[in-house]
């Protein structure tokens, strides 16, 4: 995974465009999230059940290559990777 320039507040401003207020994600260590299988927002879970092993931040990306996913999208930023939950409009930043 080639270093990002763009770090997570970058991110979300862009997304968001100032229409509505910036989100603060929750920020999580993969290793930990994988050691304790499991992390605030059930990201892991879910790519597990859809059947994306996740070892490292680059695997997190892959769930933006199934056109059917609505739910999550994942975004390579500055701090690792960033995972949308859409229908919670929630955030999460995956760190090493």
């Amino acid at each position: 995974m080639e270093e990002p320039k763009e770090a997570f507040c970058d991110l979300a401003r862009r997304l968001y465009g100032g229409h509505h207020p910036a989100p603060v994600p929750e920020t999580v260590s993969l290793r930990r999230a994988l050691t304790q299988e499991d992390d605030p927002l059930h990201i892991i879970a879910y790519l597990r059940s859809v059947g994306i092993t996740v070892t490292s931040l680059p695997d997190l990306l892959a769930i933006n290559d199934d056109p059917a996913e609505e739910e999550l999208h994942a975004y390579p930023v500055r701090e690792g990777v960033a995972v949308s939950v859409a229908s919670e409009d929630a955030w999460q930043i995956f760190t090493p």
